[in-house]
């Protein structure tokens, strides 16, 4: 057997001896994926400060624009006074309630009644009123811009401190649904037949037909 020259001996074990070393300094260096559970932000009970700002602007952003939509519809505010259940007069402007119609309070010199279970005839036209005055008391009333009836009349859906008169109307029984115009209100409308409430509670004639009738 021939003896390996020393050139060729240092030509192979070099290359050997380096590549241990750079196997080596590789396994010593940290993994970036080896991230222990507890240090993850995924799997941390907490939300990171970061993602939990943004969580939160992004929910106020939301709230703002929600304001803002709905501000950018009131066409006016202020005290207003009540003319019958279903219209009410603000800085002069008589704004009908969109969607409802009452019983008339005053109509050609009318007043109209409903009749309660017991066959007594009650005034549900000035209860009406009286009702939507209870509603608003003293506080300002804020009205959305919903267009003219036929009549040339301001419609309006408004509100006290974020309360739907109109749903209140209809819930109580003191008005119904306009349906023929708007079905914003039927769930309040059923929910007055299911407990009977107000006009619900005996026999009525729809303000409209009374009108019809009460005409001239």
């Amino acid at each position: 057997m021939k003896a390996i020259k020393p050139l060729t001996y240092l030509l192979i074990i070099v290359p050997l001896f380096l590549s241990n070393v750079i196997s080596q300094e590789i396994d010593d260096e940290p993994d970036p994926f080896d991230i222990p559970m507890t240090d993850s932000p995924i799997q941390s009970d907490e939300i990171p400060m970061n993602l939990e700002e943004d969580f939160r602007e992004d929910t106020l952003g939301d709230e703002r624009a929600n304001q803002k939509e709905r501000i950018g519809k009131i066409y006016i505010k202020g005290k207003a006074t009540v003319v019958d259940g279903d219209t009410i007069t603000i800085d002069n402007t008589k704004i009908r309630f969109s969607g409802i119609d009452a019983p008339e309070s005053y109509y050609y010199g009318l007043t109209q009644y409903c009749e309660r279970p017991n066959g007594k005839i009650w005034a549900c036209g000035k209860k009406a009123t009286a009702a939507l005055k209870k509603l608003i008391g003293k506080h300002e009333v804020e009205c959305t811009d919903e267009g003219q009836d036929r009549y040339g009349r301001t419609l309006g859906i408004c509100y006290v401190d974020e309360v739907d008169l109109q749903a209140e109307m209809v819930k109580s029984g003191m008005a119904i649904a306009y349906l023929r115009y708007s079905r914003r209100y039927e769930n309040e409308q059923n929910y007055a037949k299911k407990v009977k409430a107000g006009m619900w509670a005996g026999e009525f004639k729809e303000p409209e037909v009374w009108r019809r009738e009460n005409r001239d």
